[in-house]
């Protein structure tokens, strides 16, 4: 490969410009893919079924079905203790599946079963545990390579808790999503309001997306009654 392409999707100028969790979506499922695994998931670790379960799993390509297999394996992978463990944690660990004995009939077929796992242990300012998993058919990674793995996952989450995190748990509206709410209350589509912006609809979607979920709203009708109601748009 040459110089001029050394730099990887997830490590380029895409990750500048991530805002919302389908860009997220994308860097870690290429950032999984330049280092020859399948899977991924980015989720908060859990104290009382570490090291996460389904509903703490925030970004995945795991198929929603299959999110409990997948998690069965990287516990027996890792080993049940430092499972157990990962919640008090600094370092990366990793393992490789095994066979599936005793595990409920309904969910055999585990395409987990044999993977190599890397669990990467983050953190937030504010001390909160989160992780990403990694999961394929491939050779459990060296140090050198863990140690690779663990600085591109880093960067990515740095830019996830910036851009997603602190603002969800602040639970204000940046100036954006203030103006897609503003320009929604007044009827227009998120074309019309592409168009109005400079934005892309899908960014539009997306700025709409997570108005809603500060605001605790089913849909767009009830995020507006919200922002009325709070006094956000008038």
């Amino acid at each position: 490969m040459s110089s001029a392409a050394a730099v990887p999707f997830h490590a380029g100028p895409e990750l500048g410009r991530a805002i919302n969790r389908t860009d997220f979506f994308r860097l870690l499922k290429a950032a999984a893919h330049h280092y020859e695994f399948e899977s991924f998931a980015l989720a908060r670790i859990s104290e009382s079924s570490p090291p996460f379960d389904a509903r703490g799993i925030v970004i995945t390509n795991v198929p929603e079905r299959r999110a409990a297999l997948f998690i069965y394996a990287l516990g027996r992978a890792l080993g049940q203790i430092k499972a157990g463990a990962s919640q008090f944690l600094a370092t990366p660990l990793s393992g490789r599946g095994g066979s599936m004995e005793g595990y409920p009939a309904d969910l055999v077929l585990n395409e987990y079963d044999t993977n190599a796992f890397l669990l990467i242990p983050l953190f937030t300012p504010e001390g909160r545990r989160y992780c990403v998993t990694l999961s394929g058919k491939r050779p459990e990674p060296a140090q050198g390579e863990i140690a690779e793995i663990l600085l591109d996952t880093m960067r990515i989450f740095d830019k996830f808790y910036e851009e997603i995190l602190a603002q969800e748990m602040s639970g204000r509206l940046t100036q954006r999503e203030s103006e897609v709410v503003r320009w929604t209350s007044e009827g227009k589509t998120s074309a019309e309001i592409a168009i109005i912006l400079g934005l892309s609809e899908h960014t539009v979607n997306s700025h709409i997306t997570a108005a809603a979920r500060k605001l605790d709203a089913v849909n767009r009708v009830h995020m507006v009654a919200i922002a009325l109601r709070m006094g956000l748009v008038s």
